[in-house]
């Protein structure tokens, strides 16, 4: 009974996911904020579930690492990045496993937020992912900012969240509804970005549905959402991707990173 459920649910999500992306990439995004770099309150959500048949990253020299502690590399080098680019930026730390738990309260020192995250450890895998836990925590733990006229005033800070979701076989879903989540994301002032690292997409595994259904969180067009496989340098380069301020970069779909030759 249950799988199908499971079933039925991932048919609806997926024509849900197809609207929005066709829509998305069909829009012209209007920023909705002035392109200020006000300081950020970045939440970071890292799912710590470990499913059986992970592969590690394998580097250059052989040597071969899990994934979360890749993702705890990346992200040391993230934070001590976002940190000297402005030190007014504050972070927060999220584990996901059955349920999110807040680890770290928002600080401006980063190395708390990598001592936190140097304790994680991976997690038995899960049989659901519930979205609505993750929004609803998030949802009560901060104060989004509030101006009179946001097209043109400036907050005095914005929220953005980065979910780092890492799991192969379970498709993140809302469980409990969605209302904290589009109260969240309707605010200018709060953006969702989402990296995905996962196996070679297969047969065996839900990697492209997950990552179809990780797209349509995406209801607006100002979110980044990356995916990568077992691929060290890759992984980095997308943290280093992140790194651009919500309010100054351009949406993702106007992303582009080619090299032009000269005349």
């Amino acid at each position: 009974m249950s799988e199908e459920v499971e079933v039925l649910s991932g048919n609806t999500l997926s024509e849900d996911v197809e609207k929005v992306v066709e829509k998305i990439s069909n829009t012209t995004v209007e920023f909705r904020v002035p392109r200020v770099n006000c300081p950020e309150h970045i939440i970071l959500v890292v799912d710590v579930c470990h499913e059986v048949g992970n592969t590690p990253y394998r580097l250059a020299d052989g040597s071969k690492f899990s994934a979360l502690y890749m993702v705890k590399r990346a992200l040391t080098l993230f934070l001590q990045n976002k940190h000297a680019i402005d030190a007014r930026h504050k972070f927060a730390l999220v584990l996901l496993h059955n349920i999110p738990v807040w680890i770290s309260d928002f600080t401006s020192d980063p190395q708390k937020i990598i001592s936190d995250l140097e304790l994680a450890e991976e997690r038995p895998a899960t049989t659901h992912c519930d979205l609505s836990l993750v929004f609803e925590l998030i949802a009560h733990q901060i104060s989004l900012p509030k101006c009179s006229n946001p097209s043109v005033v400036p907050p005095p800070y914005m929220y953005r969240t980065i979910l780092i979701y890492g799991r192969s076989h379970c498709l993140p879903q809302f469980l409990h509804g969605k209302e904290l989540f589009s109260h969240l994301i309707q605010s200018p002032h709060f953006v969702l970005d989402v990296l995905y690292t996962h196996e070679s997409p297969s047969d065996n595994n839900k990697c492209e549905g997950i990552f179809d259904l990780l797209c349509g969180l995406d209801e607006g067009g100002w979110s980044y959402v990356l995916e990568v496989s077992r691929n060290a340098t890759k992984l980095h380069n997308y943290f280093g991707t992140l790194l651009a301020h919500p309010f100054q970069r351009p949406v993702q779909k106007d992303l582009s990173y080619t090299l032009v030759p000269k005349d």
